[in-house]
């Protein structure tokens, strides 16, 4: 009987210390899952700001866009009244020469039509500048809208590979975390194209 309790104690010992080192194993896997999901939440949280931030700058540069081409407008429009003070002084002079006008009178609407063909001069450029720089904005506002949707991206890949990694701890499946960390690579790949747009 000695024997016997003896054996089923070592019995008892051998299983205890499977069971110890066992829960010492999965201890060690929660851990790097834990740290992995943190690393993930970070990286989420990081692509989330650059997004909010891209996207607020390619609005803002919309807006800026918008006023120039208001800007254009108006001058364009300042552009066609002169036209036509232009080609009615243009016109005045054609009859006053037909008419036989004084010179004087000749002199004054010549002299009011090189003002008007300056000043048309002026506003087209104007507006052709105020065109250039709404052209500008709104190209800059498309490429912030490019890296918004790098980082958007990013952020649903980090988002997906957090839960993927929480369900891997829940039912205790390390195929689950391998490809929360596949996914997880994945978004640290575009998070760093939403910054250079290399591929996207």
């Amino acid at each position: 009987m000695g024997r016997e309790s003896l054996e089923a104690q070592d019995l008892i010992e051998s299983v205890t210390e499977s069971l110890d080192e066992r829960e010492h194993k999965r201890d060690e896997w929660n851990i790097r899952v834990a740290l992995t999901t943190s690393v993930l939440a970070v990286f989420a949280a990081l692509s989330n700001l650059e997004s909010e931030q891209k996207t607020s700058e390619a609005i803002l540069l919309k807006n800026s866009a918008i006023f120039f081409q208001a800007k254009s407008s108006d001058q364009w429009a300042f552009y066609q009244a002169k036209k036509i003070k232009l080609h009615m002084s243009e016109n005045q002079l054609g009859i006053e020469r037909i008419l036989h006008a004084p010179t004087g009178e000749q002199e004054k609407l010549q002299g009011l039509i090189q003002k008007y063909k300056k000043q048309v001069d002026g506003i087209r450029a104007e507006a052709k500048k105020f065109e250039k720089k709404r052209d500008d904005l709104n190209q800059l506002s498309e490429k912030a809208l490019k890296h918004h949707h790098g980082f958007a991206l990013s952020v649903v890949c980090f988002q997906i590979s957090i839960v993927l990694s929480s369900m891997a701890v829940m039912l205790r499946r390390s195929m689950l975390w391998y490809i929360s960390i596949g996914l997880g690579a994945l978004g640290l790949f575009v998070f760093v194209d939403g910054f250079f747009l290399f591929v996207f």
